[in-house]
């Protein structure tokens, strides 16, 4: 077994049903770049971090709601459900996302809040 196929299955068993679509693909047709995801995966969310795997799964589902990332926020909702993590707590991060996306567009609004 390739190590890509390997990085392959351990997604498989961490995401579930959350497996976005485009995994498989990289697997069969640019394993090289799925090799290069798991690699960043395992750099971003060391199995030993500072954060708890809980905190790191709700950080990466709350950035993936605010930049609309639809696999991510499927995968990341699917891991969430696997690690027990509750309802509430998927609904905090939901609000904190939008009040994310509440702040870019008031952000951006400086030109045109200056000609009024």
């Amino acid at each position: 077994m390739t190590t890509q196929e390997r990085i392959f299955q351990a997604m498989q068993a961490n995401l579930g049903e959350g497996l976005p679509e485009a995994i498989p693909l990289l697997l069969e047709k640019a394993p090289s770049l799925l090799l290069e995801h798991g690699r960043s995966w395992s750099f971003a969310m060391p199995e030993e971090g500072a954060l708890d795997e809980k905190t790191r799964t709700l950080i990466l589902l709350g950035i993936a709601l605010a930049t609309g990332s639809e696999p991510c926020v499927r995968a990341m909702a699917h891991r969430a459900k696997g690690l027990g993590i509750p309802k509430e707590a998927l609904l905090e991060t939901l609000k904190i996302a939008r009040l994310a996306q509440a702040n870019a567009v008031l952000g951006h609004a400086t030109s045109l809040l200056e000609v009024l």
